[in-house]
C-alpha cells in the first residue's frame, strides 16, 4: 500500500505510539496495527501527536491544559485548533474560554475524515488504511462489547397501534427534542466510494445533534438544518431502505446515521464479522405470517443483515438476527411481515457518559481488550 513520504519517515517516532496507546484507553480501544501507526502519522504532525496524546477525553478548559501540558496557552491553542480544523480534537467554546479533548478514534476521528466526502490523494489514502484496519481486528474490537455503542431505531410508522413507545424509541422525537441539529454525508458510504465499493445509496442523510452538530457546523463537516429539513432527509434514508442507528442511550445524543450493510461499519459487523450483536436492536422485531407470504423474496433484498432468507419452504427469518429495524414491512406486497414489540427489552443507559462508563467497566474485566 502506497504511503506518503512525510508519513513513512514519521511512523517510528515513539510520540505515535504513545498517542495510539491513549486511543486505546476510549471504550472501543485502538488495537495495535501497522496501518494504524501509518493512519496516525499520516492524520497528525509530531507535534500534535505529543499535544493529543495528552488530551482529556473530556472537553477542558484552555488554561486547566496548558497547566496540565506544562505550556504556554497561545501555543497550545494554536495546535488543537490545527487538530480540531483536521477532525481529530473536540473544541467549543463557552463563555468566551476555549475547551478542547481528544475525540477517539470512533466514534469521532475516523467519522470526520470522510464527511466532508472529499475525493483527494490523502482521502484515498486514508480510506485504504482504515479498511485494511478494520478487517485486520479493529472490527472485532469495535463489535466485541457486551453493551454496543450504537442502537437501532425502528421505522417509526412500523410501530404497532397500542404500544407504549418511549421517546428515545421514536427517530422523530429524537430529531425534534435535539438542541442543535446538521446534516452530513455518510462517512461509511464515502469510504466505500473512494475504494470503489459505493452502493449508490445517498449520502447526505445523516445527521449530527448537540454540540457535536455545532462543532461539525463550525469546522465544515456538516451543514445546519431544521427539524424540517433533517425530517426530510429520514424520508429519503427510508425510501432508499437505509436502517436508522443512533447512541445507544436515552438522552444527549450525537448521531443519527441511516445505514446500509455493505458499507456500514457496524452493520458490517454482523454480515462481514459474524457478530450479531454488534449493534442494539430497536426493541421490536419481525412477525411473519407464513400464510399470507408469497415467497416474493423483496424482504430478502431489503434485510441489510441477513436475517430474512429464501429456502424451499419459503421465506425463512432468523428472529436471533433481526435488528428490528422495519425496512422489510415496508417492501412487503402482502402483509406478511409486521413488527411487535420484543418479549424482553433492556433500556439503554440514560446518557452517553453513563453508556461510556459502562463499556469502559466491560472492557477493564476483559483485561482492557
Amino acid at each position: 500500500m502506497e504511503v506518503s513520504r512525510t508519513t513513512k519517515e514519521r511512523v517510528g517516532l515513539p510520540v505515535y505510539r504513545e498517542l495510539r496507546e491513549r486511543l486505546d484507553e476510549f471504550p472501543l480501544g485502538a488495537p495495535p496495527h501497522e496501518s494504524l501507526d501509518e493512519i496516525l502519522a499520516e492524520l497528525f504532525t509530531p507535534e500534535e501527536a505529543a499535544v493529543a496524546a495528552r488530551l482529556p477525553a473530556l472537553p477542558t478548559p484552555l488554561p486547566e491544559l496548558a497547566a496540565r501540558l506544562r505550556m504556554k496557552p497561545e501555543p497550545l491553542q494554536a495546535v488543537c485548533e490545527g487538530m480540531a480544523d483536521k477532525g481529530l480534537v473536540f473544541a467549543a467554546v463557552r463563555d468566551g474560554v476555549p475547551f478542547y479533548s481528544l475525540m477517539p478514534l470512533v466514534p469521532g476521528i475516523f467519522e470526520l475524515q470522510f464527511m466532508k466526502a472529499e475525493t483527494t490523494p490523502r482521502a484515498m489514502r486514508l480510506a485504504r488504511l482504515f479498511n485494511t484496519y478494520y478487517y485486520a481486528g479493529w472490527g472485532q474490537s469495535l463489535t466485541r462489547t457486551t453493551t454496543p455503542w450504537p442502537r437501532v431505531v425502528v421505522v417509526e410508522r412500523q410501530i404497532p397501534a397500542g404500544v407504549e413507545v418511549l421517546p428515545y424509541e421514536r427517530v422523530s422525537e429524537l430529531i425534534r427534542t435535539a438542541r442543535s441539529l446538521a446534516l452530513t454525508n455518510c462517512y461509511c458510504r464515502h469510504e466505500a466510494n473512494l475504494l470503489g465499493e459505493g452502493c449508490g445509496a445517498p449520502l447526505d442523510v445523516c445527521m449530527v445533534f448537540g454540540r457535536f452538530a455545532d462543532f461539525c457546523v463550525e469546522r465544515g463537516f456538516a451543514w445546519r438544518v431544521d427539524v424540517d429539513g433533517a425530517m426530510a432527509a429520514l424520508d429519503r434514508a427510508e425510501e432508499a431502505g437505509l436502517v436508522h442507528i443512533t447512541d445507544n442511550c436515552q438522552q444527549r445524543l450525537n448521531f443519527l446515521c441511516n445505514c446500509c450493510g455493505c458499507c456500514c461499519g457496524i452493520l458490517r459487523g454482523i454480515t462481514k464479522l459474524d457478530r450479531p450483536t454488534a449493534v442494539a436492536s430497536s426493541g421490536y422485531i419481525v412477525a411473519h405470517d407464513e400464510d399470507e407470504c408469497t415467497a416474493c423474496g423483496s424482504c430478502v433484498e431489503r434485510c441489510h443483515v441477513g436475517a430474512i432468507e429464501e429456502t424451499d419452504d419459503g421465506v425463512r427469518v432468523d428472529l436471533d438476527r433481526c435488528i428490528g429495524c422495519g425496512l422489510c414491512n415496508l417492501v412487503c406486497p402482502s402483509g406478511a411481515l409486521t413488527t411487535r414489540r420484543r418479549d424482553a427489552v433492556e433500556p439503554p443507559p440514560k446518557t452517553w457518559r453513563e453508556l461510556q462508563m459502562r463499556m469502559l467497566a466491560e472492557k477493564a474485566g476483559r483485561g482492557g481488550r
